[in-house]
């Protein structure tokens, strides 16, 4: 059997030792290399998330605005869609104040209940309509404008049904003036929404978009007394040319002012060393009057010595009124004295109706 035999020469080093190997550190390496990827992709997500955001939230600005200028164009077509429902009734109306004694007296009624029916109806569809925010203080004038419209044409139609009637005119001339003013009112509120709506339009660029518009009195001296007495004078015949010359008393207080009654009516005043009285006059005419004398006696019962006071309107216009106060009247003081107090306005040439030209007062002036 062979025998292997070990070497027994000396080994022997060079003194060098062997280049390190490349592949020791690749470890090391892929690692340094994937976080410097990750960095750089936290920092490209980060840039890319607020150039995100800005364009994002420059949409959303711009969306946000587009909503808010629909929403306005909408307001504005539901608003046109009443005011041109209100101007038809409008028209209706003027035809038939135009044209009143062509028709019955029921038909009138008919015609002028359906018109305020239609009014309600219109105002009330104002109320629920959606307002955008930008336009929430255009709304009250859209709704005073309705309202109005309901409360003018609904009082014409009493006082002219008043006229019909052969009834108290000169309550019928009060209510129909009173009536044609709301109606006036209406158009300037509706007025001044327009120019509001169209100026909110032009301001989102929506100028094309145009505000429905309606007119009930064109000429508001039509609501003047004068001009409503000359109105209701030709309903009965007489010509509409007519001079009218007429004054009245339509107001009448006292300073102090009463502050309680007795049983049998008469007011009682409380204790001054001052005494006045303003009376208010009106021109229910349709002719201008000079020199109109208001006239105020104080008679004391049941004795003392009768006091007047005299003063003059210089110039008094068709359907003006003017306030005079009156300071020189001495009233006697104490519950058993009673002062009757009677003051009387005109009456001027060529009036007519004179049972409006004077009223009276009886009061007591209690005693210091």
């Amino acid at each position: 059997m062979a025998e292997s035999k070990r070497s027994n020469q000396p080994r022997y080093s060079t003194g060098r030792r062997g280049r390190p190997i490349r592949g020791r550190r690749t470890g090391s390496s892929k690692s340094t290399m994937a976080k410097r990827r990750t960095t750089v992709l936290i920092v490209v997500g980060i840039i890319v998330a607020l150039v995100f955001c800005w364009v994002f939230g420059r949409g959303c600005g711009g969306n946000q605005e587009a909503r808010e200028n629909e929403e306005l164009r909408e307001y504005t077509t539901e608003s046109n869609k009443l005011i041109t429902r209100s101007s038809t009734v409008g028209t209706q109306f003027d035809a038939l104040r135009q044209g009143i004694a062509e028709v019955s007296r029921d038909d009138a009624s008919r015609k002028l209940t359906q018109m305020v029916e239609d009014c309600k109806e219109i105002a009330k569809e104002a109320k629920k309509m959606k307002v955008p925010e930008n336009a929430t203080g255009l709304q009250p004038s859209l709704e005073l404008t309705l309202d109005l419209r309901t409360a003018g044409i609904d009082k014409y139609r009493a006082s002219i049904l008043d006229v019909l009637d052969n009834k108290d005119t000169e309550k019928a001339v009060a209510m129909m003036s009173e009536g044609l003013m709301d109606l006036v009112i209406s158009d300037e509120a509706l007025q001044r929404f327009r120019g509001t709506l169209e100026g909110k339009l032009k301001a989102a660029n929506l100028s094309f978009e145009k505000v429905a518009d309606s007119v009930y009195v064109a000429n508001m001296d039509n609501a003047c007394t004068a001009a409503v007495v000359t109105y209701i004078q030709g309903l009965s015949g007489a010509e509409t040319g007519e001079e009218v010359h007429g004054v009245a008393i339509v107001g009448m207080t006292t300073s102090p002012a009463r502050v309680d009654r007795t049983e049998s009516g008469v007011s009682i005043l409380p204790f001054s060393t001052t005494f006045t009285v303003k009376v208010t006059v009106e021109n229910q005419g349709n002719q201008v009057e000079e020199d109109v004398s208001v006239v105020v006696t104080l008679n004391i019962d049941p004795e003392g010595t009768p006091q007047k006071e005299t003063q003059k309107i210089t110039r008094l216009k068709a359907g003006e009124t003017a306030a005079l106060v009156f300071e020189e009247l001495k009233p006697a003081t104490g519950t058993d004295k009673a002062n009757i107090m009677k003051v009387i306005a005109g009456p001027v040439e060529g009036e007519s109706k004179v049972d409006n030209n004077e009223t009276e007062l009886t009061f007591i002036m209690r005693s210091e």
